[in-house]
């Protein structure tokens, strides 16, 4: 049985006091003021409202020649509050782990999620590995309380949405 005793051993009471050390995690954020003429891009209160308009807001990841892992955290009424870039991988493949992808979900206080990513190849269709992260990373945003969107992968001419072809529910 492990007690206080067996952990630090006996001691004679000292005089002088002892000292513990913590860490303490605080959370930090920036925000990104950008001062170039953009301003027909994304408008200060746009709502996500269908694949296709997230497709053409960030289809300029298709042209990256390595994978790019992307979540917009959403507030509840589906306004993008950030952008977070998770992972950038290799010409066909991303590391993506859940622990990283609500870190900052949850700084954010998002409500809900919209997972992106590009396929350099050119074809968008899922791969196995699109299917299981997106599964997983769905039940984690389950249990966190936010609601997962959509996972919409992006090519130069094309995309897929799991939403639109009913792998999310």
């Amino acid at each position: 049985m492990t007690t206080l005793k067996t952990l630090f051993g006996t001691e004679a009471v000292s005089t002088k006091p002892r000292s513990i050390r913590f860490k303490i995690i605080k959370a930090v954020w920036d925000t990104l003021v950008v001062k170039d003429q953009i301003t027909d891009y994304i408008k200060p209160n746009t709502r996500i409202s269908s694949s296709a308009e997230t497709y053409n807001l960030f289809r300029f990841i298709a042209y990256e020649t390595k994978e790019h892992f992307l979540c917009l955290h959403l507030d509840s009424k589906n306004k993008i509050t950030c952008v977070d870039l998770v992972s950038t991988g290799s010409l066909n493949a991303s590391i993506v782990h859940p622990r990283e992808v609500f870190k900052s979900a949850l700084l954010s206080s998002a409500a809900a999620m919209i997972f992106l990513h590009n396929h350099p190849s050119g074809d968008p269709t899922p791969s196995r590995e699109d299917i299981e992260i997106t599964t997983r990373l769905r039940e984690a945003g389950e249990l966190l309380g936010i609601r997962i969107l959509d996972h919409i992968i992006i090519c130069e001419e094309s995309y897929v949405s799991f939403a639109d072809r009913g792998l999310i529910p």
